[in-house]
């Protein structure tokens, strides 16, 4: 894909992630490949679904420094970025989706105070890179801080953790998730994959709830 390509997919995915309600309000973000080893990045706190393809961020994954900035004023870079460039270096990836998803939040209400929660018996299991539906999927979840930024140490630790070496999301606690991909187009599937585990999960949980005695 060329840059402009990428350009237009990611805003077209937010407007599709603004629908399924993953990213309304302000909240969430994205990015992907631009052309060379920067990454293109949604700005904060505008309405994500009316993102332009010339109104993302370019910036370095090695320092989240900024390479190219948009030309319209008063736009700022996400406090997303340190995150989204720890998780590119980390997995070796190009693509970072972040969603405020109520099935993110309820599914980690699910840890209980745990540092996960886990997924099985599900046929879209496969839809993650390398997992079977006949797997076990233990997501890592971890703790919020009052700051986007400060939430880069605890992704850090998740994903440090061999336990989590297979995922490709880490879920925060009253807040949201992270989900990644090699690429954009793995990126989307992911996230939507992702969300029914999420979905399926809870509603497995909640009608367990409902049926003991």
């Amino acid at each position: 894909m060329t840059e402009l390509e990428t350009r237009q997919l990611l805003v077209r995915l937010l407007r599709d992630f603004h629908a399924r309600g993953w990213v309304s309000g302000t909240g969430g973000g994205i990015c992907g490949p631009a052309d060379g080893p920067g990454l293109l990045m949604a700005p904060t706190g505008v309405h994500k679904e009316l993102v332009e393809p010339d109104e993302l961020f370019t910036i370095d994954p090695a320092d989240n420094a900024v390479l190219a900035a948009p030309a319209r004023d008063g736009l700022r870079p996400s406090e997303c970025g340190p995150i989204f460039s720890h998780i590119a270096r980390a997995r070796r990836v190009r693509s970072v989706v972040h969603t405020h998803a109520l099935s993110a939040v309820l599914f980690g209400d699910l840890a209980e105070g745990g540092d996960h929660v886990r997924v099985e018996r599900l046929e879209m299991l496969k839809g993650i890179r390398g997992f079977a539906n006949t797997d076990v999927h233990d997501v890592p979840v971890i703790r919020n801080t009052p700051r986007e930024i400060e939430l880069v140490e605890n992704v850090a630790t998740a994903l440090a953790d061999p336990r989590f070496g297979r995922a490709f999301a880490v879920v925060v606690e009253d807040h949201g998730v992270y989900i990644w991909g090699e690429d954009v187009w793995e990126a989307k599937r992911h996230t939507e994959t992702y969300h029914f585990l999420f979905e399926a999960t809870v509603a497995r949980h909640d009608r367990r709830r409902r049926e003991r005695p």
